[in-house]
């Protein structure tokens, strides 16, 4: 398998960091060739990647077609096509690129959804192939130790599941991503909580927190066919936000998106709350 760097020019060009992003294909690779891949850095690959593919797809796709207004000037089988695509993570990659192929609508948003995807889906088959390849626990240290900060302490974050920093018993300061459903955040819940390692509260926090927007989400899709009244739009020369009301012929194209984004997140929560719930069930504190 080939996952040459010089084969990611779209995603190496939207990483937040090239270097770490340069550093999780390589590890792919090496997890490829070795058979097996440490979880740690599996769950490292699996961000790097996904945040990029994610980026990618804003910066190549949505921003400069969508944005700004761009969506109501587009025929309607483009923006349905967009509405059914939602790119949290790289395995989003190759749902997306199936739909992508099969699409028959011409111009310079479809070659651009095409260019993400012929660069990603590679990689994001790579990454799915070493789920079952996956190894618990860090490789034991070879060769002479690095120099360590020796105040320094990494643990889990209990609702991003990073490792993060312990910074006096809670986790250090961080921004979060919340894995296939596009939660941003400049700070992440975690830091109110103890690592994994040493409490569960913070991923029951977490789970809690799924369910409540779980439900809120399908009450909203429940609710679809009176609710909302109104939903934002950008219009004018400047993009400046207004409400487009349900008698508005705009409004078809901006509910079927409305929609479209609500199945997306209820699906990806009924996806993501089982993992949590087992994790929760097995959870033990770390032998010390």
């Amino acid at each position: 398998m080939i996952l040459a760097l010089e084969k990611f020019p779209i995603l190496r060009a939207a990483a937040r960091s090239p270097s770490r992003f340069d550093s999780a294909v390589e590890q792919v690779l090496a997890g490829i060739e070795a058979g097996s891949i440490r979880n740690v850095d599996y769950q490292d690959v699996k961000y790097e990647v996904g945040q990029a593919a994610a980026d990618a797809w804003n910066n190549h796709v949505a921003s400069p077609f969508f944005h700004g207004g761009g969506w109501e000037k587009l025929p309607l089988d483009v923006n349905e096509l967009y509405d059914s695509i939602t790119i949290l993570s790289l395995h989003d990659l190759i749902s997306t690129a199936k739909k992508v192929a099969r699409s028959k609508a011409p111009g310079p948003v479809i070659e651009a959804m095409r260019a993400v995807c012929a660069e990603a889906l590679p990689l994001a088959e790579a990454v799915a192939s070493l789920k079952d390849k996956v190894v618990k626990g860090r490789a034991p240290s070879a060769g002479p130790s690095k120099p360590v900060n020796p105040n320094k302490v990494v643990k889990t974050c209990p609702v991003c599941l990073r490792a993060i920093a312990v910074v006096g018993g809670t986790m250090a300061h961080h921004g979060y991503t919340r894995p296939e459903m596009g939660w941003q955040t400049a700070s992440c819940q975690g830091i109110r909580f103890k690592p994994l390692e040493v409490s569960s509260e913070g991923l029951e926090w977490l789970i809690a927190a799924l369910r409540e927007r779980l439900g809120a989400r399908k009450q909203a899709y429940d609710k679809r066919a009176t609710h909302p009244e109104y939903l934002m739009s950008r219009r004018g020369r400047n993009g400046a936000a207004v409400k487009v009301m349900r008698d508005d012929p705009l409004w078809p194209q901006l509910f079927a998106r409305h929609v479209a984004e609500l199945r997306s997140e209820i699906a990806a929560i009924e996806h993501d709350l089982p993992r949590l719930d087992k994790m929760l069930a097995d959870w033990k504190p770390e032998v010390q």
